[in-house]
């Protein structure tokens, strides 16, 4: 039996760490894709079709795009994507009227393909406003891109920061 002991592990062309373990074993892995994005508006809006996350809270390797709304793989794997925002009736950012239905999808490289689902939400009884959630594992090549899209109806932002429509992700395995 061999013990292979090493704290750092770096990359041979330009001594950047890729891994490094501490003196409990735990792992991490700071080059590891990962972002989080939101849409943070002027003012009071409801939002839809693809969103523009624009504020970016981390991107580790900087594979999101806040002109575009895109998070591009640097490199082929399974990532894990989120959505979560407030649903909204209307592009003035109202609430969700009775018996209305929001849904949202991620699309890879522009569509939806059948490897996705959608969420949906409808609403039932008195106007209000509802969390819309979409969380999706996806398998991409180097270059792919996924982006969020909104149908039915809106999600809310306004220019608290409360309640800003988020999208993240990081890459699995």
């Amino acid at each position: 039996m061999s013990t292979l002991k090493v704290g750092t592990i770096q990359d041979h062309a330009n001594s950047i760490t890729a891994l490094t373990i501490d003196s409990a074993g735990r792992v991490n892995q700071p080059a590891k894709p990962a972002f989080r994005a939101r849409h943070d508006p002027s003012g009071t809006v409801g939002i839809q079709n693809t969103i523009i996350f624009n504020v970016e809270d981390y991107d580790i390797g900087g594979n999101y795009n806040t002109s575009n709304g895109r998070f591009t793989a640097p490199v082929t794997g399974i990532y894990q994507f989120e959505f979560d925002a407030l649903a909204s009736e209307n592009s003035s950012g109202g609430q969700l009227a009775d018996d209305s239905l929001v849904h949202v999808v991620f699309t890879k490289n522009g569509s939806e393909g059948n490897w996705s689902h959608r969420a949906y939400y409808r609403t039932t009884g008195a106007a209000q406003y509802n969390s819309i959630y979409r969380i999706d594992n996806i398998q991409l090549n180097a270059g792919d891109y996924v982006n969020v899209l909104v149908g039915g109806k809106f999600v809310y932002a306004d220019a608290s920061g409360r309640y800003d429509p988020v999208f993240q992700g990081f890459l699995v395995a």
